[in-house]
């Protein structure tokens, strides 16, 4: 067993980001207690504490010849924050309890920056007496690297993503997309299964804030990155928590709108960009942005996409401001060129 342990904290160690540090976590808790089922569960991005997003829910099984196989179940997306539940988080504190003669469900407290920002449920056929110990030991190690990689990979402003994390997630979504009919997607705590249609695509988008500069020479810095704040906490409110939500510096946001429709992607964009100038920021007054997207397919480099998503956002900030422009509907109507770029022998994928 203590060698058991030992790998466990290594292989926990050994990860680089917090997805992956994240499903370590489940599938080598498996590997070294008694347990038929593991659900990594963790607050949505918005802000909501009533409902817990289930990030990994991972059973634990049987075959024919006696070997354990492990089974990633897509149900329940989230749970909602109550009985036992919410007794562990409300209160940081293990609890034990059996919701039936045949199964004892251990709930652990999982923190970021000292802040409870989830739970870990353990479902087992006998209460991890002799266990617990361990458990609880290789989840405070879990809580201190998922620490290090939230303050490595999150704006310190905002608590958005950061720029250099986007290669990353991107180049995840593409693999994911070009490999799966049906993906299993997530960010930040939600995991939502979508079937894409033929007509739904990934969207990167980028926003940028209309005459930001004036902001800061009037009302100062402070009031600026104020700001900044309310637009970023917009933008979690009206979008998706499995959207990968970046900012990329600045005034300027970068967002990976997960596969919908080419019309319901301009109908969300131009919602929001109508939610910000109606609203009255603090001391400010009214705020106007600027929003350039472009479609994303799984043959395309990071890169690219975000040059032509630029290519859209310089087009509405040079015609206009406060408008939505799509990059391969500018290159239909004539607006805008298409840049060819070298290709060579080596592929992405």
């Amino acid at each position: 067993m203590d060698n058991e342990i030992l790998d466990a904290i290594v292989e926990i160690t050994g990860q680089r980001d917090l997805d992956s540090l994240e499903n370590t976590l489940v599938v080598t808790l498996l590997d070294v207690i008694p347990a038929s089922r593991i659900m990594l569960l963790k607050f949505p991005s918005d802000g909501r504490k009533d409902i817990l997003s289930v990030v990994m829910n991972l059973s634990a099984l049987l075959d024919a010849t006696g070997h354990q196989r492990f089974q990633l179940l897509d149900e329940p997306p989230t749970l909602d924050v109550e009985g036992k539940l919410k007794d562990c988080v409300s209160h940081n504190t293990t609890v034990v309890w059996s919701p039936n003669d045949k199964t004892t469900q251990t709930l652990l407290p999982v923190l970021c920056d000292s802040r409870v920002n989830g739970a870990l449920l353990i479902e087992s056929v006998h209460p991890l007496t002799s266990e617990l110990k361990t458990v609880e030991g290789i989840v405070r190690v879990f809580n201190n690297y998922q620490t290090l990689f939230n303050e490595s990979e999150r704006d310190t402003l905002t608590g958005l993503l950061n720029r250099r994390t986007f290669d990353t997630r991107l180049d995840r979504l593409l693999r994911t997309q070009l490999h799966n009919k049906q993906i299993l997607v997530g960010s930040e705590g939600m995991r939502e299964k979508r079937y894409l249609g033929p007509d739904s695509f990934a969207w990167l988008v980028i926003i940028d804030i209309d005459h930001f500069k004036r902001v800061n020479d009037t009302y100062g810095h402070l009031f600026g990155d104020e700001v900044i704040l309310t637009l970023a906490q917009k933008m979690r409110e009206a979008f998706r928590n499995s959207d990968l939500l970046f900012r990329f510096g600045g005034e300027e946001f970068v967002m990976i709108l997960e596969p919908i429709t080419a019309p319901m992607a301009k109908a969300t964009l131009n919602k929001f960009r109508e939610q910000i100038e109606q609203h009255k920021f603090s001391q400010v007054g009214q705020i106007t942005i600027s929003i350039g997207y472009a479609l994303v397919t799984e043959r395309d480099y990071p890169a690219q996409v975000l040059e032509r998503a630029d290519q859209a956002l310089y087009y509405a900030k040079e015609h206009g401001r406060n408008c939505v422009h799509e990059y391969s509907d500018l290159i239909d109507r004539g607006e805008l060129e298409v840049i060819e770029h070298e290709t060579g022998s080596i592929e992405l994928f």
